[in-house]
């Protein structure tokens, strides 16, 4: 089950606060509504969280901070569509093989959504790093910046941990199980494969931060 991630999400939330451009957005940028924080309440962090740069956000406006970008993670929420998608089906071999292979699929997206803030992140640091040395931004400015990047780190944590999380559900039902299931074993090892890659990416941004 492929998404468009969180740069969808931003992008259905920037097209329907821009006249003319909302009635012409593709189905899955229009998806993005579904992060509840209307025309009004588009977020400068959720826009981050879409790899966008500093600049590119500021243009688009400040917002609702940690808990509106949470409410637009789209990895979070398939998470959650995958356990209703299982509920009563646990005991289920082939439920399970589905449910941790579609884990594979939405954590292979959020590792690419990664490796795009960890770029924009470096960009735009770089740039901030330069105005720090040469005096050329506000306390303010910088305080606002350092929160920015704070809330980024988290976010990205949290969408490790609820992938952390999905995964150590699986591995319960696999340890009641007996006998193998090669499928199975192989979702789940190439689950923690992926896990490691985005938690490498969330350390990334982390270094980032450390920089200012």
């Amino acid at each position: 089950m492929k998404y468009p991630g969180l740069s969808c999400c931003i992008i259905g939330l920037v097209l329907a606060s821009m006249p003319g451009l909302a009635t012409s957005a593709s189905p899955t940028a229009k998806a993005g509504l579904e992060c509840g924080l209307g025309t009004a309440g588009i977020s400068y962090l959720a826009c981050k969280l879409s790899g966008k740069s500093s600049k590119q956000c500021a243009e688009i406006g400040a917002g609702v901070g940690l808990t509106g970008a949470l409410a637009c993670s789209l990895y979070a929420k398939h998470l959650e569509a995958r356990r209703k998608e299982l509920a009563g089906k646990e005991n289920n071999l082939d439920a399970q093989i589905h449910y941790v292979q579609g884990l594979n699929a939405d954590t292979r997206q959020l590792n690419a959504d990664l490796t795009q803030r960890v770029a924009s992140v470096t960009q735009d640091t770089d740039k901030l790093v330069a105005q720090i040395a040469q005096q050329q931004i506000s306390q303010e400015q910088l305080t606002r910046e350092r929160k920015t990047l704070d809330d980024l780190v988290k976010t990205s944590q949290s969408e490790v941990a609820q992938g952390t999380q999905a995964l150590q559900e699986a591995k319960q039902f696999r340890a009641q199980k007996s006998g193998s299931s090669a499928d199975l074993d192989a979702a789940i090892a190439q689950q923690e494969q992926l896990l490691a890659q985005a938690q490498h990416q969330v350390e990334l941004l982390a270094a980032q931060r450390a920089r200012v």
